[in-house]
């Protein structure tokens, strides 16, 4: 398909950076995050018709998820993203256009792996790094045609059809296909238990909220369980403490777990789930699915990962970095994916489509957003089909601070984030 009026050209790109300061800390299998940097891109664009928009992007630079075990001794992993994120926004005027969003998102990927191989940052950090930037150029891409982003992903107003990036089972298919008609106006929230955090008001000190309480004030029903992921049957006590907790929320409860990469082989969820199906057979019943729960290095040699997804659909996180390696992932076993805006729009929107196209199992995460990057998350996750549509929002439990304006005006009501305050405009 040929050039579209709609196509843009990036005439610059800046950033910035503030400090997210975390109320209590949020406990993965590798360790605690007290704070992280939100990296914030604007850019210009200009499309054919000659309109020039300004768009944003945020994210949080989540090192400890973008590094997982390659975390490198004595790096300040915080001020290496910094850095990669302004020889990105450097670099993106110069990517080529004029070009619809999803060819320049695609060059920002390729530019993100460049950055990746020369400075050996792992993909996903360098994915993570260009997150914000590509964010920007969908935003300004939407707001130069006057309207969401999510409504012009089709024939019309790009230039190239899914098979471009996913292979000709996507000929004639746009992202389009695959998005809702309308967005949702409201979303289950799905609340983050971290490792350790307290569950009563007895395992509470000082600031630290217990579980408890937030089933009280937002009535929440869907939780997402960090696993540490070393002791199978401690892991299994801890699903069950937590279902046990939160028995009093409006049913039904759903539980996932997210071991974050901690469980070294399928062996070891299996074993998880065999010890809780043991001591509380309901519990087992209530876990709905899986999330990375293995070293994203041995995503494509899993031996007993089919049989384990026969028990439990299991989805890619971490080990996502390249829709080009979704047919291969899903030969080895896994059951579909996780979107998550922090490892980029475009690679989101196209994992998404993937997945819908070949029936696989959708989810979706988040990366603590807070403010613009919280908005950007949720109108996307309005906008999908998904098969546990529960959103994470987890900034409100870990970093409320950080959610001023419109985003310090999402409320969850019935354990239910209400969209309402969304301006509805570019990716927002």
């Amino acid at each position: 398909m040929g050039a579209r009026n709609a196509d843009i050209e990036v005439l610059g790109a800046e950033v910035s950076f503030r400090e997210v300061p975390f109320a209590a800390p949020l406990v993965l299998s590798s360790g605690p995050i007290t704070g992280l940097t939100e990296a914030v891109a604007e850019v210009v664009v200009r499309n054919r018709r000659g309109t020039t928009e300004r768009g944003t992007g945020s994210v949080l630079l989540s090192y400890p998820w973008a590094y997982g075990a390659r975390a490198p001794r004595g790096e300040d992993r915080d001020a290496v993203l910094r850095s990669a994120v302004e020889q990105l926004a450097a670099e993106l005027p110069d990517l080529g256009g004029p070009a619809d969003p999803l060819r320049l998102g695609g060059s920002l990927t390729e530019a993100a792996r460049r950055l990746a191989s020369r400075q050996d940052l792992p993909m996903l950090a360098a994915l993570v790094c260009a997150a914000p930037l590509d964010a920007a150029v969908h935003d300004g891409w939407g707001k130069a045609l006057g309207e969401p982003v999510y409504q012009c992903y089709t024939a019309e107003h790009l230039g190239a059809d899914l098979s471009h990036y996913l292979g000709p089972a996507f000929a004639g298919r746009f992202p389009g296909h695959y998005l809702r008609s309308t967005p949702l106006p409201r979303l289950p929230v799905q609340h983050v238990v971290g490792v350790g955090d307290p569950l009563t008001p007895d395992e509470a000190e000082g600031s630290a909220v217990p579980l408890t309480e937030w089933v009280v004030k937002d009535g929440v029903r869907c939780f997402k369980i960090k696993l540490s992921g070393k002791d199978p049957v401690a892991d299994a006590a801890r699903i069950n403490d937590v279902h046990r907790v939160v028995a009093t929320a409006p049913a039904p409860v759903r539980l996932s777990l997210d071991p974050n990469e901690g469980c070294p082989d399928p062996g070891r969820l299996a074993a998880v789930l065999h010890a809780l199906a043991e001591l509380n057979p309901v519990a087992r019943e209530a876990v709905r699915y899986a999330e990375q729960p293995f070293p994203r290095e041995s995503a494509g040699d899993l031996p007993g990962l089919p049989e384990l997804t026969e028990q439990l659909p299991v989805l890619l996180d971490e080990a996502l970095l390249d829709v080009a390696g979704l047919d291969a992932l899903a030969a080895a076993g896994w059951s579909g994916v996780t979107v998550k805006t922090g490892r980029g729009h475009t690679q989101s929107l196209l994992a998404y489509c993937w997945a819908r196209q070949h029936g696989r199992f959708v989810a979706l995460a988040d990366l603590t957003n807070v403010g613009a990057a919280l908005l950007h998350s949720a109108a996307m996750a309005s906008w999908l089909h998904c098969d546990a549509p529960a959103f994470e929002c987890n900034s409100r439990q870990y970093s409320p601070a950080g959610n001023v304006g419109t985003a310090g005006a999402l409320v969850v009501r019935g354990g239910e984030l209400d969209l309402a305050p969304l301006p509805r405009e570019g990716i927002r």
